[in-house]
């Protein structure tokens, strides 16, 4: 070595080692920083993914609720910085959204989603160097769905009835033999079952958020019941509940205005995708003045028995007390016509509807609706359904909605045909489509009756009693000559009921009675056989008893023509509504008839008992409200996270390649 160091070539050799050493050197330590900080970007790539995918199913949450709160808003995106000790990172995350087709359904397209789709990418800075962009991106698709009332062919946030504030026992109301149920059904109540003509029937799943219970024990079905021949889809007792807590805001927005708000009844018949309309205005006509005697005629031929005998009930009988009585008539106008085109309409006054349906329609009302006639589909055959298999309607879709109650009316006359009588819903009723009840009482406001104003599904007229319709008989003051006799329950009754009447008449306050027969009933054609002609006092007898004037919506009208079983609601869609309301009515209840003279409405007192009323029950489902839901109908709630309602379901989440 020395002799190398000492040979001038040699100290050449030792510098040119000297510099390969440094040199590799040098290669080997940027090599290894070259190592070091690859494998440190590895280290932020890796980190990149994983808290991209973390913070892309954040904002699954974030869009989802940004959705539920106005789902016609643009989605918003979002910043948001991690500091770390040498370096900030920038997470950008663009959010768009766009309506796409869910799945099929008997080969078609069907149900709309939102397709949410997040793209984040990142950028990195340290201390006094540019920021630089991350290659990782990552890129997300959640597909949200809508969930209705129309999703549950019967739906009932409240299982007990309209008489809760009369006790439980005034407020159970059950399904017994008669009730047939195609469709899923649940209530966030107890769900009571009777075994009364047989057990009710259902073919579909049953959920309740507490129990089914047995009416005739009070105690859990399942320990009495034959549950699997009455739940045939099967049943799950305590599941979740379903927030309820629909309203109308979508028709309200979106819905076409084309009635004059300050119309009182808006009466629309559907003719497929148009329709025509008549408007009701509730008028005074005046105050009348009604004489009350000891003894009037109920009929012709008691009237022309006086009259032929030389009697004249004007002079021979007492006249007692003077009724002074408003009386108001509906009055009515013709309407605008109009098409419906896979939307909606709003109205703000109570609604009258029936007909024939074509396209995707909601109709809706701040008021009450009354169903006044077949609601049917253009694309479907009455009696068939319309999800059939085989011959499927692709295009009708129909719903109604009710910020206050859903009710099948009686009778009616019908202004677009000379006002003749309609009673074609006693004689079944065919209802397509979904029909929503969704108006909620005011406890602060109506006390302990407030249960009377929530949302219910029924019919109109549970009540039945007879009273005396108008005649033409001869006129006491010119025999031989008929005359009109109207309005005669007030020529027999005290109207209102008065407690200032002398003791010797207070037997002629209107009041019911208990049935008779051949109709089982009061009213009109039955007449206490002691009350005669003349019938004068000072021991008077007391006419019989009678419905109450208006009660009935066609009133006055004979026990002999009031029909009280009025067949079979047949249904082929879903009914929500916020506490269950009566389809049938057994018209011996205590709690609405506590005893059998006594009229008064203001406490759901309705005179004596009556013959059962109402309709049996045929629904079925229409499985299309699986996937498809009419324009702007109410969603479902459900709980989402601890505290946070949503009416969207998640169908689906994942990660796809980022675009270009």
């Amino acid at each position: 070595m020395k002799e190398i160091i000492n040979n001038e070539n040699g100290a050449i050799v030792v510098m040119v080692i000297a510099m390969i050493v440094v040199l590799v050197s040098i290669v080997s330590t940027y090599s290894l920083l070259d190592m070091v900080q690859n494998d440190q970007l590895q280290t932020q790539y890796q980190n990149d993914v994983i808290q991209e995918e973390l913070l892309l199913r954040s904002e699954a949450i974030r869009t989802h609720l940004s959705l539920e709160y106005d789902k016609n808003k643009p989605l918003p995106d979002r910043k948001l910085e991690i500091l770390s000790k040498d370096r900030t990172t920038t997470y950008t995350i663009e959010n768009k959204k766009e309506y796409t087709m869910l799945s099929n359904f008997m080969g078609y397209a069907t149900a709309e989603a939102v397709a949410v789709r997040s793209l984040i990418s990142a950028r990195r800075a340290r201390i006094f160097t540019k920021k630089n962009f991350s290659p990782i991106k990552r890129y997300s698709e959640r597909l949200l769905r809508n969930e209705s009332l129309a999703q549950f062919q019967y739906f009932t946030d409240i299982e007990k009835s309209e008489n809760e504030d009369g006790g439980e026992e005034a407020a159970i109301v059950r399904f017994y033999g008669a009730d047939e149920l195609f469709g899923p059904v649940h209530s966030n109540d107890n769900i009571w079952i009777r075994n009364l003509y047989g057990w009710p029937t259902f073919h579909a799943l049953v959920t309740t958020s507490k129990r089914i219970m047995d009416f005739d024990t009070h105690q859990p079905a399942e320990q009495s019941a034959p549950m699997d021949d009455i739940f045939l889809g099967g049943y799950a007792e305590e599941v979740a509940s379903i927030i309820f807590d629909p309203n109308a805001n979508d028709l309200r927005t979106n819905g076409q205005r084309p009635f004059d708000p300050a119309k009182d009844i808006v009466y629309v018949k559907i003719d497929n995708n148009s329709f025509s309309s008549m408007y009701g205005e509730i008028e005074l006509t005046g105050i009348e003045q009604f004489n009350v005697y000891s003894w009037f005629p109920d009929d012709a031929a008691a009237a022309n028995a006086v009259v032929n005998a030389g009697g004249n009930w004007y002079e021979e009988s007492d006249h007692i007390w003077t009724n002074h009585i408003p009386i108001y008539d509906t009055l009515w106008t013709q309407g605008p016509t109009g098409t419906v085109n896979n939307g909606c309409v709003w109205v703000e006054s109570e609604l009258w509807i029936e007909g024939e349906v074509a396209g995707k329609q909601t109709w809706g009302s701040a008021d009450t609706i009354f169903v006044v006639g077949d609601i049917t589909y253009n694309g479907t055959n009455v009696g068939s359904p319309p999800d059939d298999e085989e011959n499927p309607n692709r295009d009708d879709y129909f719903g109604l909605v009710s910020e206050e109650k859903i009710l099948i009316r009686y009778k009616h006359k019908d202004p677009f045909n000379d006002m003749i009588l309609i009673d074609n819903n006693c004689e079944d009723i065919w209802l397509y489509g979904a029909y929503a009840a969704i108006g909620k009482g005011d406890q602060e406001l109506q006390g302990i009756y407030y249960c009377h104003y929530d949302g219910i599904f029924t019919f109109q007229y549970h009540h039945t009693h007879g009273s005396t319709p108008d005649f033409m008989a001869q006129d006491p003051y010119a025999p031989g000559g008929n005359v009109l006799y109207s309005y005669i329950d007030f020529h027999k009754f005290v109207f209102p009921p008065s407690s200032f009447v002398p003791p010797e008449i207070t037997g002629f306050n209107l009041h019911g009675g208990a049935p008779q027969p051949p109709y089982n009933m009061c009213g009109y054609p039955y007449e206490s056989p002691a009350y005669v002609y003349p019938n004068t006092g000072p021991n008077y007898n007391y006419p019989y008893g009678t419905d109450w004037p208006w009660y009935n919506p066609v009133w006055p009208e004979s026990a002999a023509d009031i029909d009280t079983e009025r067949g079979i609601i047949h249904i082929y869609g879903a009914i929500g509504q916020r506490r269950r309301g009566y389809v049938h009515r057994s018209g011996i209840d205590p709690y609405n008839h506590p005893n059998q003279t006594e009229w008064d409405l203001e406490y759901y007192h309705y005179d004596g008992t009556h013959p059962s009323s109402g309709y049996n029950k045929d629904y079925h489902y229409d499985n299309r409200f699986l996937f498809v839901q009419p324009p702007c109908y109410p969603q479902v709630y459900r709980g989402f996270g601890e505290n946070v309602l949503t009416e969207f379901k998640a169908e689906n989440w994942h990660m796809k390649i980022p675009p270009e």
